[in-house]
């Protein structure tokens, strides 16, 4: 009876079609500077919508890290965000020294490491390219893109109120008001205020670290006619609260007992400050091809003011008690962009652009020992010019198989003015000036097979460049100072295929990368038991490995997420790379831990007038190193996180209240370990459970 029963609702249910109109929403990317669906572009892309945006519940870029195979994003504090992507990463710790991966908003890049990690505030998608992406965007990237798109002005009076309350005394609020001034005229203002409490407690002050204190506001006026449309848009990002991202993990007990404990005798701050100013122009030409120009200003200026010594000097004697570091970087940079899209095709479509980018890098850093009766300090500047050309394109061979092709041109100029000044004896005195110019050709070349109208299969070859540059830091020679260009051949095959009558949506890639000259950050022990920041060419990295992005709809109202990255990344040869007779060949590269994963699960129980939402996600990252010794004092230990939101959601759209959990097993694992300038083990725990409830007003369309 009961199997004739539910044969009965299986037949019921397919006769109605409901199971055949089951389907996974189209995900539309522009990762070729043309809308497409994703699974028609020959990259290896996550795309996450603003709806993923809110059911990941991010704050800022980091957040998505755990979403994205092979994304890392390492607390390097809040100024100097190390992000990588299949295994090879970086931040762009003093001025002379360029990031692997380009972090860009509506299409313009916005320089620094300082200013990487954007917040994810009113967005309409971001998009993560992995592997070399030269031939598509202006600034040459090495490892990979990233790509934030807001959401533009439009002709409807609308927006929205966002309140959060959470532990630590958690207050945020996100307002947006779209409103049109004239029939083509729209203006759009969005703004934020974040306050929180630290986790981290100073046992010496009795205040509290690792709080936040974030503005953030956005100005976007939009000019729309028959075939032109241009935005303008000015943005101004402040962080300022007491901040010490690392802790002692050596000796703790005399003076920090407990994790999220410490005891600093002095000041503790990073400062970031971010603005930006952008006009875009598309203009729709009557042969269907669409010009656009991108002209944009960004200014990054940060300062970092931290305890080196990690003790209280009264708790703790030694030479090198009471020792601070203060890092402070002004970048300011201005780019223009020309682009030509063609009209779509079926048989030949391309991108080709001009790009020209101008930087100005300053940093005044210094450290001092004693309460200041010695230091050092590092005044540098670098001045860059760049300029590029680039051509994308496909062309359609037959009606399955289609080549991917292009090139870019990158011609770059850099300028330094270098002095270091020392009392310590540690380092050196010396004024050091020098420039130089590069160029690069960077070629991509593809094969794609469309097996059926769910089905893709491709495979390419993308070559990268990364200009040098100077060590620019607290260094004790200048015979390294200067460090050469950087390249990498990369190969990519994968398959992206849509199953089950669209209802799951499996995207595959494998890939191998080999670096040339691959441009190492470290940090090299010294005989008096401190160390000092190196930027040398090792001979060559090999990253490879596999990576996997799953969506599939369950049921109609149950929906599953995983993602699988492994990367297996090392120095085929870095000889001295630990000082003289000292090889690192081998060795793993740093921040790329070999497995990733995730997992996520969201139900939506329909209910009168509106749905109960509720979502959990868990996931791994593997033991990674973040040093090139792979030394255990630089060991980081496998983690997990799991995270979980529920909250009711009326169909009118009018309004919507979540609570949510971030690591909700409460786990206090170390997420990153180094050691500093006096050679002390020190550590980032991850941030304690965070709660909070998210109400929200809609209003308008």
């Amino acid at each position: 009876m009961k199997k004739t029963s539910l044969m009965f609702a299986v037949s019921t249910l397919m006769a109605s079609g409901a199971l055949a109109q089951m389907q996974l929403e189209e995900v539309v990317v522009t990762a070729q500077k043309r809308a497409q669906s994703l699974q028609d572009v020959p990259i290896a892309i996550s795309a996450f919508t603003s709806d993923d945006l809110n059911r990941i519940n991010t704050s800022t870029l980091a957040d998505l890290q755990y979403s994205t195979p092979n994304l890392t994003i390492s607390p390097n504090g809040r100024s100097n965000s190390s992000i990588g992507i299949r295994g090879v990463s970086d931040f762009s710790r003093n001025p002379g020294y360029d990031n692997r991966v380009g972090v860009y908003v509506d299409g313009l890049f916005v320089g620094r490491s300082a200013a990487a990690n954007q917040a994810t505030l009113d967005l309409e998608r971001i998009e993560v390219l992995r592997g070399p992406q030269g031939t598509l965007f202006g600034k040459n990237t090495v490892a990979g893109a990233i790509s934030l798109t807001t959401k533009a002005p439009t002709n409807e009076l609308h927006g929205f109120v966002k309140a959060e309350i959470g532990n630590y005394s958690r207050q945020a609020i996100t307002a947006m008001v779209n409103a049109p001034l004239s029939d083509s005229l729209f203006a759009k203002v969005m703004v934020n205020d974040t306050q929180r409490d630290g986790h981290v407690k100073n046992l010496f002050t009795g205040g509290d670290l690792n709080g936040l204190d974030d503005q953030s506001i956005r100005l976007q006026l939009r000019y729309e006619n028959d075939t032109t449309n241009a935005t303008l848009s000015v943005d101004r990002d402040e962080r300022k609260a007491p901040f010490h991202g690392r802790e002692a993990l050596v000796n703790a007990p005399a003076y920090a007992p407990n994790p999220y404990e410490v005891r600093f005798d002095e000041p503790q701050r990073q400062d970031i400050e971010l603005e930006g100013l952008s006009l875009m122009i598309n203009h729709s030409l009557d042969n269907g091809m669409e010009f656009s120009s991108l002209t944009g200003y960004r200014k990054t200026d940060f300062k970092n003011n931290a305890e080196e010594d990690y003790t209280d000097s009264q708790v703790i004697t030694s030479p090198y008690s009471r020792v601070t570091s203060s890092l402070g970087e002004v970048s300011e940079h201005t780019s223009q962009e020309f682009r030509w899209v063609s009209a779509a095709s079926d048989t030949v479509d391309y991108t080709a652009g001009l790009y020209y980018f101008d930087q100005t890098n300053e940093s005044d850093s210094s450290a001092e020992l004693l309460g200041g009766v010695v230091g050092v300090s590092v005044p540098a500047k670098v001045d860059v010019t760049s300029y590029a050309a680039y051509l994308h394109g496909n062309v359609q061979l037959s009606e399955k198989l289609q080549f991917t092709g292009g090139v870019r041109y990158t011609y770059e100029k850099k300028d330094v003015v270098f002095n270091i000044s020392d009392s310590t004896g540690m380092f050196l005195n010396a004024t050091y000036i020098d420039n130089f110019s590069t160029d690069d050709i960077s070629p991509k070349l593809g094969l794609n097979y469309f097996a059926s109208d769910d089905t893709m299969v491709y495979a390419s070859y993308g070559r990268g460049f990364k200009s040098g540059g100077w060590n620019v830091d607290f260094v004790s020679t200048l015979e390294q100072l200067a460090f050469g260009d950087e390249s990498v051949n990369s190969a990519e095959i994968g398959i992206k295929t849509t199953l089950w009558d669209g209802r799951a949506r499996i995207n595959l890639a494998y890939f191998d990368a080999q670096y040339d000259d691959f441009q190492v950050r470290q940090f090299v022990e010294l005989s008096n038991g401190g160390t000092v920041a190196t930027l040398t060419n090792a001979g060559e990295v090999t990253s490879s490995g596999i990576e996997a992005d799953i969506e599939v709809l369950l049921t109609e109202n149950l929906t599953f997420w995983a993602t699988y990255g492994y990367t297996d990344s090392e120095f085929d040869s870095f000889k001295n790379g630990g000082g003289a007779g000292v090889d690192y060949d081998g060795n793993k590269l740093a921040d790329a831990p070999e497995t990733t994963y995730s997992v996520a699960l969201e139900a939506r129980f329909p209910i009168t007038s509106g749905e109960i939402v509720a979502q959990v996600d868990y996931n791994y990252r593997d033991d990674f190193y973040t040093n090139p010794n792979n030394a255990a004092i630089n060991t980081v230990k496998s983690y997990d996180l799991a995270n979980a939101r529920i909250g009711y959601e009326p169909t009118s759209g009018g309004w919507s209240v979540h609570a949510w959990v971030k690591n909700l097993a409460d786990n206090d694992d170390i997420i990153y370990a180094s050691r500093s300038f006096l050679g002390i083990p020190r550590g980032t725990y991850m941030e304690p459970r965070m709660t909070g409830l998210t109400l929200q007003y809609n209003f308008g369309k």
